[in-house]
């Protein structure tokens, strides 16, 4: 086992400014914390440019340049206060859908872990693509990362204003609670699908409702108003996922 050199403090320094959002567009490099998340990147055939470890036995992956540093020294480069011995340097994951049957169109979603989740969701339940309106979250955000558990690199993604997803030939559905049609009425067509879904604090924009060919509810029991946007995506994700069967 090859000894494992300290990381400098100017490395440190360097790799801190991540935390930034300009800094990470500029340099184009993020870092992911966890040694689950990181193993699931390594499945999608992601690896770290650099990590970095508390533990001064850890082995080497693939050659991988690995630094050792202090628990303190983690905390300052990464997202969450308590760090779980590993991180890794890792490239942005990249924007561009080439086609698509089915994808999704996240208007105006800010929470990330609601966006980390609704990727997880859309990767286990084969959504082809996401589309994220340019209000929406960062997708660098190590929080949508860790949410997605990795799986922003794994569905094609790409950002589209109103006016680029109207040019887009498509169907159009709307996920609104006070449609007619219930989700599980829905009949899929042969062409491409685009199923717009909006959030908790905002809901689907006026033009994007105004565009949709259809709209469908989840069917809900009670005097509930609605459900959480993650919780509704993997309910429309589970229900696609049935016409693939």
């Amino acid at each position: 086992m090859r000894q494992i050199e300290r990381i400098s403090k100017a490395r440190i320094s360097e790799i801190a400014k991540l935390k930034q959002k300009k800094y990470r567009k500029d340099i184009g490099m993020f870092v992911v914390e966890g040694q689950r998340l990181i193993d699931q990147l390594h499945i999608y055939g992601i690896n770290a440019v650099e990590l970095y470890t508390t533990n001064p036995m850890f082995d080497r992956i693939d050659d991988i340049p690995t630094s050792l540093c202090s628990e303190d020294e983690l905390k300052r480069i990464c997202d969450s206060g308590h760090p779980s011995g590993i991180a890794g340097l890792y490239p942005l994951p990249r924007p561009g859908v080439e086609s698509f049957h089915r994808a999704l169109y996240l208007d105006r979603v800010s929470d990330p872990g609601n966006l980390g989740t609704i990727f997880r969701t859309a990767a286990a339940f084969g959504m082809d693509a996401i589309f994220l309106s340019p209000a929406s979250c960062e997708l660098a955000n190590p929080k949508v990362v860790r949410a997605s558990l990795g799986a922003v690199y794994a569905v094609a993604w790409q950002v589209l204003d109103i006016d680029a997803l109207c040019a887009i030939n498509a169907r159009k559905l709307v996920l609104d609670m006070n449609a007619d049609t219930a989700l599980e009425e829905y009949l899929p067509s042969a062409g491409p699908e685009i199923f717009i879904l909006g959030s908790e604090a905002h809901g689907v924009d006026r033009a994007l409702m105004a565009m949709a060919d259809e709209r469908l509810k989840i069917r809900m029991q009670g005097s509930m108003e609605s459900l959480n946007l993650a919780i509704s995506t993997s309910i429309l994700c589970y229900q696609l996922s049935l016409y693939r069967a």
